[in-house]
C-alpha cells in the first residue's frame, strides 16, 4: 500500500506548460455527465476487457489508466493485475476523481489509485508497466503527443494501450432514420468542438507520430435491436448533453431533437422495424514500448 501511495504522490508533480496539454473535455464533467460515463461504460466493458486482457495486462502490473474519469477502466485493470498490482488513474476533473475513489472506497479497492491532473503534464517517479486509455485521444488536440509523453511513463517493453471510437460506424438495418439522424448529429456536434470522431480508425497512423512501433488493432462493436437495449438511453444521453452545442454551432434545435422523448423514439423505430442497430464501434490499439 505504501508503493502505491507513493506512485500517487509522484505522479501527481506537475510539468506546467507540456506542448500537448489537453483541451476541455467537450462533454463536461457534470454530476449528468458523470452517471451517463458510468452507464456507457458499462456498456463497453466486455470491449474493453477484451482489448486489455489482449494486449497482455496481467497480474502484478502497474498500469496508469490515462484520463480514467469516474473509474471504470481502471477498475477493470484492476482485475486483471489483481492484489500485487497497481493502478493509478488520472483526470483533470476534480469531480471524476472524488467520484472514483468513492466508488474505489465502496468496493474495497485497495490496488487503484486516483489523482487529479492533466495527462499530458504527468511526472511519475517511476514507469509503468503499461498505459491505457479509452476515449482519451480524440479530445487531445496533438493525440500523437499526448500518446507519445504518455509513453515516456512507459518502461523499455510494457504496453501502450489505447481504445478509440470510430463514430462514422453507427449504422442500422433495416435502415432507422432516427437512430441515424441522430448519430450523425452527435458527431458533427462533437466534430465541430474539436474532437477526433474517426480517432479509433486514426489510431495505427496516431502510433507510428508518437514513435511506436505498429500496433494491433482489434475493432469491436455492441449490435443492439429489441426494446430492452440500453443503447437508446446512451444515444439520447449523449445528444442530451452535446444539446446546447448542437444549438450553438447549428446543428439542430432543440425542437428538432425533442430530447425528453428520444430515447422511447428511438426504441419504437428499431422495435417497430425489427431490426439492430450498430453503436459506433471501439477501435483497441497497442504495442510494446522498444527497449
Amino acid at each position: 500500500m505504501y508503493e502505491l501511495m507513493e506512485t500517487e504522490r509522484q505522479a501527481a508533480r506537475p510539468c506546467a506548460g507540456h506542448p500537448g496539454a489537453g483541451r476541455d473535455y467537450v462533454l463536461g464533467h457534470s454530476d449528468d455527465e458523470l452517471r451517463r460515463l458510468a452507464g456507457q461504460s458499462r456498456f463497453f466493458g466486455e470491449l474493453t476487457a477484451q482489448v486489455l486482457g489482449a494486449a497482455g495486462v496481467g497480474r502484478g502490473m502497474r498500469v496508469l489508466d490515462a484520463g480514467c474519469g469516474a473509474g471504470d477502466v481502471s477498475f477493470l485493470a484492476a482485475e486483471l493485475v489483481g492484489s500485487t498490482g497497481v493502478v493509478v488513474g488520472v483526470d483533470k476533473s476534480a469531480g471524476a476523481v472524488a467520484a472514483a475513489r468513492k466508488r474505489a472506497s465502496a468496493a474495497g479497492l485497495r490496488n487503484v489509485a486516483f489523482i487529479e491532473g492533466d495527462i499530458c503534464d504527468l511526472t511519475p517517479g517511476h514507469p509503468f508497466d503499461a498505459v491505457v486509455g479509452r476515449l482519451v485521444l480524440m479530445h487531445q488536440p496533438d493525440p500523437a503527443a499526448a500518446l507519445g509523453h504518455l509513453a515516456g511513463h512507459v518502461r523499455p517493453g510494457g504496453l501502450i494501450i489505447f481504445q478509440e471510437m470510430d463514430i462514422s460506424g453507427a449504422k442500422s438495418l433495416p435502415e432507422a432514420p432516427l437512430f441515424e439522424q441522430t448519430a450523425r448529429c452527435v458527431a458533427e456536434t462533437l466534430r465541430r468542438a474539436g474532437a477526433e470522431t474517426r480517432m479509433g480508425l486514426k489510431l495505427y497512423r496516431t502510433f507510428a507520430a508518437a514513435g511506436l512501433p505498429a500496433p494491433r488493432m482489434l475493432m469491436g462493436a455492441r449490435v443492439e435491436g429489441g426494446p430492452d437495449s440500453y443503447a437508446y438511453e446512451l444515444l439520447a444521453e449523449t445528444a442530451r448533453t452535446l444539446l446546447p452545442l448542437m444549438e450553438r454551432f447549428g446543428v439542430a434545435t432543440p425542437e428538432q431533437i425533442s430530447i425528453e422523448t428520444l430515447a422511447a423514439r428511438l426504441r419504437r423505430e428499431v422495435v417497430r422495424g425489427g431490426g439492430v442497430i450498430v453503436v459506433p464501434p471501439l477501435v483497441g490499439a497497442w504495442a510494446r514500448k522498444p527497449r
